[in-house]
């Protein structure tokens, strides 16, 4: 037991009851109005909070807006909405005295309008920082067609996702940006990390879509502050606080029998001490990945279309069920001094396409934090976290029926034998603590900070013999378990400066150092083998600088290193087959990124803007799996640091809003990640498997008092490969979303995706007659209502 745990009780205690006692106050709510600056019309969807103690509040359609439950004291309220400047104002809260602030936005930017927090660790009005950020707001949140949290993150651009769903498919999925491939991209919700502690993998699940508050994604190495896995960028979730007495629920149902329910409340206990409680639970709408199809098949330079395999007996529609339990506990009283402590319950149980083949994941987590002072003076932010995850997986070979199967055909796909059992148990705690002052030496901000996580995990694995029909089919040919412990730590220092107004200068660099240690493999067959251990370091400075050459223009450009070291699945994983053999490798080092970027925001008018990023990235010594023998139909495989692979690429965003009610977007980019090195002919370097391109976005949302919201967004990718290598075709699919409120509190919604009905690869498999397509979501359409007490 990790020593956060072993500690929770006294930890609770420690932060929800510091030496004053809980004061029962009368709550105060802090009422007004949000107006457009220029004709002092409402503003409805415009977002307003307070950050200690954590309140935000959604304007109506009238323009107005509750923060409930305020202790007496003085707080800045932070103001925003898409298309206009952030404002920040001060207002006194005395206990028996009604508390109203009204505000009026200027119109400003249209694609930056946020203030962000995961650029530079503190938060910053969104225009000004040197990096390229895309955010997803609580009113795109709101009214996005998509079903879950992945899916939303599709409208950017140069976030790489697998093209299946979440929903379908395996628990553990992948996520990648500007080229860099899975597992180099730190994914943080509340400042926790979701990559799971054996291979970095993320379950999105974890992070239910009804519960965030805004999306932030920095792309881009961000090792100077958030260390290792931030070789591609960072996304970070933040989820919607909740004041005392506010509710939502949220039930839905739709296409293939898809049910989704979502309750939270906002729970008053005594004083300053809260809670928020959220219970999310999901199940159906998954389909058949298998369908008949065709693949394109060149012979002498001749494309032709050829029938794939269709599905078999074994294939059925894909089962999901997820459920989420969040319980925070919030002590807050004043904005000087705030702390939480949050159990998190998770799991989720899944049929993967055919009857045997099946993955569970279930995990409990405990998380606390705690912040101390104020930015001017001195803010002390602390966060700590300690999670169990088991994982359990049945993987199946598939066979035609040779006179076993139950119907009786010389198809393939009529029967599938057990190939892989196993069970993968992992645990991840750690700790981190950052202090920030604005003002300190001259500069805008210094940051200091540092943290720690250790993971621990294995794989145990049952290998089946599937030589089917036969003597030998379903008996236990091997068993193998390997795993192991690794040991992160690090420290950063941050600068800001603004010598001028329109110069600011970003500096950032972190030292880290990380243990691989306890590895070991046991192997019935083989024996026990126990691995040594093994130390590394790695330096990761960054520089960014922007300038505001004309009032309407600004230019920003940075140069980073950042890094990732290799995850327990890489360093200590030992597979067997009768075909292949896959050797741990506990002397891999780390992988390293070189990169910069150089970009623009223009804004000509109020209504238009366009925000572009060019980039160039080098990334060194990509541990791969690599052939290192071959004997008696025997490979012999071990991940080995031998690839670089370069990164080219741009990206463009623009906005326009020709009517206020009418606002659209557009986003494009281009990638060009080719391998550098371990390559056949130097003139033909190979693309990076699963990295599209192009991609672009288009979104386009009209609200009226009357209608409601209508948004509709068309995605379209390029051209693709598997992770084997396999091309896949380009496809485009349209989505929507329509939502009104019915009456004050109650709002009903319809969202349909891939309303075409388009069919799309998302993988491929086997060639020419034996070729075995998987498919995308097909059309699905779910109506449901929420009902809200703010």
């Amino acid at each position: 037991m990790s020593p956060l745990l072993r500690r929770a009780p006294a930890l609770c205690v420690a932060l929800l009851v510091p030496a004053a006692p809980l004061v029962a106050q009368a709550p105060v709510a802090v009422r007004g109005t949000v107006t457009t600056a220029e004709h002092h019309t409402p503003l409805a969807s415009a977002r307003v909070a307070v950050e200690s103690p954590a309140r935000v509040a959604v304007t109506d359609a009238a323009g107005g807006y509750v923060l409930r439950d305020l202790p007496t004291g003085r707080y800045e309220l932070l103001v925003t909405a898409l298309g206009y400047r952030p404002v920040r104002r001060t207002i006194q809260v005395v206990r028996g005295q009604p508390a109203t602030l009204d505000v009026a936005l200027e119109t400003g930017s249209l694609l930056l309008s946020s203030v962000v927090t995961t650029a530079t660790r503190t938060p910053v009005e969104a225009n000004r920082v040197a990096s390229t950020v895309n955010v997803l707001t609580p009113e795109q949140i709101r009214t996005t067609p998509a079903r879950e949290t992945q899916d939303l993150l599709r409208e950017i651009p140069g976030v790489e996702l697998p093209r299946t769903s979440s929903l379908v498919g395996g628990t553990a999925q992948i996520v990648s940006i500007r080229g860099v491939d899975e597992g180099r991209t730190a994914v943080l919700f509340d400042g926790i990390p979701v990559n799971d502690a054996w291979g970095e993998w993320i379950d999105w699940g974890r992070v239910p879509m009804r519960l965030l508050d805004r999306v932030e994604v920095v792309e881009g190495g961000t090792s100077s502050l958030y260390g290792n896995g931030a070789m591609g960028g960072v996304i970070s979730f933040y989820s919607r606080p909740l004041s005392p007495g506010a509710a939502s629920v949220t039930v839905e149902g739709g296409s293939r029998d898809a049910r989704h329910v979502f309750a939270s409340a906002g729970i008053p206990i005594a004083g300053a001490l809260t809670a928020n409680v959220s219970g999310d639970y999901q199940s159906g709408g998954g389909y058949r990945l298998i369908g008949p199809g065709s693949t394109t098949v060149v012979t002498n330079g001749v494309a032709s279309q050829v029938p794939s395999t269709s599905p078999g007996a074994i294939d059925q529609r894909s089962e999901i069920v997820q459920r989420n339990l969040h319980v925070r506990l919030n002590y807050a009283p004043s904005a000087r001094l705030s702390a939480f402590v949050t159990g998190h319950g998770y799991g989720d149980n899944r049929i993967a396409g055919t009857a045997l083949n099946y993955q569970t994941r279930d995990m409990k987590e405990l998380n606390a934090g705690l912040d101390v002072g104020a930015y001017a003076t001195g803010l002390l932010t602390v966060r700590a976290w300690d999670g169990r995850q088991d994982e359990h997986q049945r993987s199946t070979a598939p066979r035609a029926n040779s006179g076993t199967c139950a119907v009786p055909s010389s198809l393939p796909r009529q029967c599938e034998d057990s190939n892989v059992v196993a069970d993968i148990p992992s645990h991840d705690w750690g700790a981190s603590a950052m202090w920030t002052r604005t003002n300190l030496f001259g500069l805008e901000s210094f940051s200091v900070g540092g943290d720690y996580r250790h993971y621990n995990g294995n794989f145990d694995e049952v290998d089946f013999n599937t030589t089917c029909p036969g003597a030998s089919c379903g008996r236990v040919t091997r068993t193998i378990l390997s795993g192991g412990d690794q040991s992160l730590s690090g420290a950063f220092v941050q600068a800001i400066a603004a010598p001028v107004a329109t110069l600011r200068v970003e500096l950032s660099a972190r030292v880290d150092g990380w243990t691989n240690d306890n590895g070991r493999s046991v192997d019935a067959a083989a024996g026990t083998v126990s691995y040594p251990n093994r130390t590394r370091a790695a330096f990761s400075p960054r520089v960014g600088v922007r300038w505001q050459a004309l009032p309407a223009l600004s230019l920003h450009t940075a140069a980073y290193r950042a890094f990732r070291a290799p995850n327990l699945a890489e360093l200590y994983r030992k597979q067997i087959s009768p075909t292949q053999i896959t050797l741990p490798n506990p002397e891999l080092a780390p992988e390293t990124a070189l990169g910069r970027e150089v970009g623009l925001d223009w804004q000509p008018a109020a209504w238009v803007q366009l925000k572009g990023t060019a980039y160039v990235a080098d990334y060194y010594d990509f541990n791969v799996p690599t052939t290192i023998s071959t004997s008696g139909g025997v490979t012999t495989r071990q991940r080995l640091n031998v690839n670089a692979v370069r990164s080219r690429g741009a990206e463009a965003y623009l906005a326009v809003r020709p009517i206020q009610a009418l606002f659209v977007s557009g986003s494009a980019s281009y990638d060009d990640a080719r391998q550098q090195t371990n390559i056949a002919d130097p003139d033909h370097k190979p693309h990076v498997n699963r990295v599209p391109s192009p991609k672009q976005t288009i979104r386009a949302t009209y609200t009226s008092p009357l209608l409601g919201a209508w948004t509709g967004i068309w995605r379209h990718e390029g051209k693709t490969t598997t992770l084997q290598g396999v091309p896949l075709e380009p496809f485009s699919v349209l989505d929507a979303n329509v939502q009104r409120e019915i009456v004050r509190g109650v709002t009903g919604f319809v969202s349909v995706e891939n309303i075409t009905d388009e069919q799309y690869q998302i993988n491929l498999s086997g060639a020419g007659t034996a070729a075995l397509i998987s498919y995308g979501l097909p059309r699905t359409v779910r109506a449901g209502v929420t009902l809200e007490r703010r």
